[in-house]
């Protein structure tokens, strides 16, 4: 299915592209001046001129002559009578025909020269240009594609560049062609799909259309049958919510809840105060809101990712991936009461040039007691307008792209982030990366789009905090571990929490340090906030690191990650210490694997997915 599914989408681009050149052509069609896209603007009738009869040869003398003549016909040519004989004769004018031209009056044979053919086009002329060349040319000819014989082109330097076409064989003017005519050709070929030019439906192109068109059908018949049969299709507008028996990790029953066809488990469990862990807000990267529910679901390609084949055989999946129409009971792993809040902004802005720092507080203006490094789940309304770029301070816009407006749709979603501080305090801050869009073929980010564009005293709901990623307590009297936090970009938040915990709340006098990595000094946030705690905290250790640095720059150069590797030769005793991480996937997984080849325990690293 996965294979008919890429050859489907394919053909629909193929026959997509077709549809818009129709489209496009047709419109021409009922545009265009019809007369002059005959190519017959100057063309006239050249005048009949009186024929002396007396003088004329016997037709039977030419007849016996000229041997193997099929037919033989009287023409005039310029006034000039003749004898045309047929030798070879097609089914129609343009297939190939061979003639004799002779002279009425005299007898003679007659090839039809430059000078002959050029005043023969232009007694059917009567435009104000004149004659430029004349060529005589082999099939094939640009303008007649349908010829097969030998023709003469008249060519004049009017406004339209007319072109004059005889029959080398005949004498007979074939037809006129111009500027005008040649564009409607063009359009005729892209309606047609006549890319051979053989100016007409019975051509290869149209064949392969139609079979790309009927396997078009034929495939997406077959995937809606299996959307069907599968529980995933389900239009909107038919039936209402359906009931589905939830069973708590103890096999034991709590009941049947009601989810939309439209939702995500993920989401319809949050709409029931039921939340799952999930650090990327359903986009199927983070592979933690799992479930256990009926085998016969079909796997989606985030559940082949984070399952193997056999806790797949079983009927383990990510809740975010599927809707209620597929299930009718399902097993809940890692369920948590969502506790829902009513948000307030109280401010927000730029700390560099692509981050914002937000603060809110809860509409009861009562404080949340959570442990450093949790994250809130954000619901994103549903929209359709206008992405808006921020607008910057005037510091930041030398070193900001500019972003153009994009047309956008989403459903209404949800987005995870994480705090910036520990609980118990009367602010909720956040540091959020605006996912810009990075040309203006793809969207910039739906949640960060959306939240950074909030304004003050707005309201948004948000589910949390939820407790994935934190540091314990040591009890007084404890000897605790060293404690190594690694971070890079918007990862600053969970980090920063934890350090301003460990140093304000739990007092811990074990060393701490803190690697953060940033491209350029601008990026470099809460720079002076964190060398003021390294001032006033012997045990805390700050060092920033830049990977794009002017050359004033005085700190550590690179990746983050690099200045730990040769730090890590100096720090005593592995075991005895902790490392944190957050930020970009190929960060984390760099220093994961670096820490892992130098001998740290995997018990001794903790990471916030950063995939959000």
């Amino acid at each position: 299915m996965q294979y008919l599914k890429a050859l489907h989408k394919w053909s629909s681009v193929i026959v997509g592209i077709q549809l818009l050149l129709w489209l496009i052509s047709g419109f021409y069609f009922v545009v265009m001046d019809h007369q002059g896209a005959r190519g017959s603007a100057y063309r006239v009738r050249p005048p009949v001129q009186e024929i002396d009869h007396q003088r004329l040869v016997e037709p039977a003398l030419i007849l016996s002559q000229q041997q193997g003549s099929v037919a033989l016909q009287q023409i005039s040519l310029l006034g000039v009578p003749y004898y045309l004989l047929t030798h070879e004769q097609g089914l129609y004018r343009h297939f190939k025909n061979v003639y004799s031209l002779v002279n009425a009056y005299t007898g003679e044979l007659t090839r039809i020269n430059k000078q002959l053919a050029s005043a023969v086009a232009l007694s059917s002329y009567n435009g104000p240009g004149t004659i430029v060349s004349a060529v005589k040319l082999e099939p094939p000819v640009a303008d007649l594609p349908k010829e097969k014989n030998t023709v003469w082109q008249v060519n004049f330097d009017d406004d339209i560049n007319t072109s004059v076409y005889l029959d080398a064989g005949s004498g007979h003017v074939i037809g006129h062609s111009n500027d005008d005519k040649r564009f409607a050709d063009f359009f005729f070929m892209l309606h047609f799909m006549d890319y051979g030019s053989v100016k007409g439906f019975n051509n290869i192109q149209i064949i392969f259309f139609a079979v790309v068109t009927l396997f078009l059908s034929l495939t997406g018949f077959i995937w809606t049958i299996n959307l069907i049969a599968n529980g995933r299709y389900a239009l909107p507008f038919v039936g209402g919510k359906k009931a589905i028996e939830l069973i708590d990790n103890n096999d034991l029953s709590i009941g049947e809840r009601s989810f939309s066809p439209q939702q995500t488990l993920l989401d319809g469990l949050i709409e029931h105060d039921i939340a799952l862990p999930s650090s990327c807000g359903g986009g199927g990267t983070c592979g933690r809101c799992k479930i256990l529910t009926d085998p016969a679901v079909v796997a989606g390609a985030a559940d082949k990712h984070y399952f193997t084949d056999q806790e797949l055989a079983l009927g383990y999946r990510l809740a975010c991936q599927h809707k209620g129409t597929e299930v009718s009971r399902l097993k809940l792993l890692d369920a948590v009461n969502a506790r829902k809040h009513q948000l307030t902004l109280v401010s927000n802005e730029f700390i560099s040039p692509s981050i914002k720092e937000l603060r809110f507080k809860l509409c009861d203006a009562s404080p949340l007691e959570y442990r450093a490094g949790a994250y809130m789940r954000f619901f994103i309304p549903a929209a359709k307008g206008c992405s808006v770029p921020l607008r910057l301070p005037e510091a930041f816009q030398p070193h900001w792209h500019h972003i153009e407006q994009l047309e956008y749709q989403h459903l209404a979603c949800s987005r995870s982030y994480s705090l910036a501080n520990y609980g118990g305090q009367q602010e909720l801050v956040f540091t959020i990366k605006y996912q810009s869009a990075p040309n203006n073929r793809v969207l910039p980010g739906v949640g960060s789009s959306y939240l950074c564009n909030l304004e003050e005293g707005q309201n948004i709901e948000a589910a949390g905090p939820f407790e994935d990623f934190y540091a314990e307590n040591v009890d007084e009297g404890q000897q605790g571990k060293t404690r190594v936090m690694i971070g890079a970009g918007a990862g600053m938040a969970p980090l920063k929490a934890l350090i301003y915990e460990q140093l304000e709340k739990f007092n811990n006098k074990q060393p701490l340090y803190f690697y953060f990595g940033a491209r350029s000094e601008q990026d470099l946030i809460y720079y002076r906030e964190f060398s003021d705690l390294a001032q006033h905290y012997d045990h805390f250790h700050y060092l920033p690191t830049l990977s794009r640095a002017s050359d004033s720059w005085q700190g550590a150069r690179g990746y983050v990650q690099e200045g730990v590797k040769a730090k890590l030769a100096s720090l005593n005793n592995l075991e005895n210490i902790e490392f944190y991480l957050c930020g970009p996937a190929n960060m984390m997984s760099d220093t994961i694997a670096m820490l892992t080849a130098s001998g740290v325990k995997p018990a001794n690293i903790a990471f916030d997915d950063f995939s959000r």
